[in-house]
């Protein structure tokens, strides 16, 4: 053997080597590094979808994914809660579904539906043209004519409608008209509180509220420049997000208020962001529309 192959030559060679192997590790890494950030970026976008997913919500899913079966795709218009959460309805331009936790389901052709409501027997109600439907034995019977509502909620012996003229209306599941009332001006939005007793209007900056069954007034006041209402487990309690208001005596004004529907009293509370979203009156929990669907909400 020659003098060249002796060990500085194999280091020179090991060291060619090295270099080549490092070289081709680089275009390795960057691979990798691209997979693992997509990965990332797929987790990261697509968690908060599922957490806010329909089907996904932890009280609502089952009654959603029924929902969304029933439905196949079909625009979807409005939804309603039955007051213990128990049934489920969705509405679109030509058809009505309704699920319930027991695993029944139906599927409604019923054009020109515009507002849904389950009752305080959970039976549900849905407004379409003039028409006010209400379900009995399976299927949707009409109970009345009714000028076309903005808003239809379920109370204790019924329901409440409040159309776009301010006109508020008190139906029995016999269609009698139970009481009426009317709203100042347009643009309220309309509430019940826990069991179905009490009925709110958001109007104008202030609160009028109303006995669910009767329409007899119990208060209208504007504590503050009202913006939304919640109501809270207190059958006769809210909870009023304040707009901005000029400061009275140095004193800023409240961000939300405590208030007592039936006495008119009222205390600051701490100000966070809230939800708008609504309590079903037969069980303390929030719910709010999410992709056309219902969903549950946090407490304010």
């Amino acid at each position: 053997m020659g003098g060249r192959g002796g060990p500085l030559a194999t280091g020179r060679k090991s060291a060619r080597l090295l270099r080549g192997v490092s070289a081709r590790a680089w275009p390795l890494t960057l691979v990798i590094a691209a997979g693992l950030g997509l990965l990332l970026y797929v987790a990261t976008t697509s968690l908060p979808y599922l957490i806010a997913s329909p089907v996904g919500d932890a009280y609502l899913g089952a009654l959603n994914d029924c929902l969304s079966r029933q439905l196949a795709g079909a625009t979807r218009l409005g939804w309603a809660v039955a007051p213990d959460a128990s049934r489920a309805a969705v509405f679109g331009p030509r058809i009505v579904a309704v699920c319930g936790e027991d695993g029944t389901h139906a599927r409604l052709e019923l054009p020109g539906a515009t507002a849904l409501a389950f009752d305080g027997e959970r039976h549900l109600w849905v407004a379409t043209g003039g028409h006010l439907l209400r379900e009995r034995d399976g299927t949707l019977q009409p109970v009345g004519d009714i000028t076309p509502p903005e808003w239809l909620i379920g109370h204790a012996g019924g329901v409440i409608a409040l159309d776009a003229a301010g006109q508020l209306v008190s139906v029995a599941p016999d269609g009698k008209v139970l009481g009426q009332a009317q709203v100042p001006g347009t643009g309220g939005r309309l509430s019940v509180g826990p069991g179905g007793l009490l009925a709110a209007v958001e109007w104008g900056g202030g609160v009028l509220v109303y006995e669910a069954r009767t329409l007899a007034l119990v208060r209208a006041e504007a504590p503050c420049p009202v913006e939304f209402l919640w109501w809270l487990d207190t059958a006769d309690q809210v909870l009023l997000a304040c707009g901005a208001a000029p400061p009275q005596e140095g004193v800023p004004a409240p961000a939300a208020l405590r208030f007592d529907v039936r006495t008119g009293t009222h205390q600051a509370v701490p100000a966070r962001t809230r939800a708008p979203a609504r309590r079903l009156p037969g069980r303390a929990l929030y719910v709010q529309g999410c992709d056309g669907f219902p969903c549950t909400a946090t407490p304010p």
